[in-house]
């Protein structure tokens, strides 16, 4: 079969690049209106959460992450040796956090089974039966 427009699922043809459709449009109407001070706007500011990047418009990223990551890629920072250092750098909970992967996995790489590091799924399905 050649793939050609009247081969394509019609709906492919239909599709809408969400990322600057109608809400991004509307969004963009309003900003302009808040910007000027024009109409009667029940709020400040605009979210902009079309995107996979919502730092780039100055929204403070989730840091808990970021800092167990770090941890965890540099597990020297948790050595007794730094240990003070590590502390004043980051939060109690991160670095209690990269201690337990750390345990469960040995050491960060490439790659882990197809499934995934096994203490993670299981403290995931534990969450998902809790919840």
């Amino acid at each position: 079969m050649v793939l050609n427009k009247s081969s394509i699922n019609p709906s492919i043809l239909k599709l809408n690049y969400g990322i600057r459709g109608e809400i991004y449009i509307r969004a963009e109407k309003i900003r302009k209106k808040l910007e000027e001070g024009i109409g009667n706007i029940p709020f400040e500011d605009i979210i902009s959460a079309n995107i996979g990047n919502p730092q780039e418009f100055d929204h403070k990223p989730i840091t808990f992450f970021r800092q167990v990551l770090s941890l965890i890629e540099y597990p020297d920072l948790l050595e007794k040796h730094n240990i003070e250092n590590t502390k004043k750098l980051f939060p109690e909970d991160a670095i209690n956090r990269a201690k337990i992967l750390l345990n469960n996995i040995g050491k960060v790489g490439a790659y882990s089974s197809s499934q995934g590091v096994e203490s993670i799924r299981k403290n995931v399905a534990k969450f998902i039966e809790v919840k």
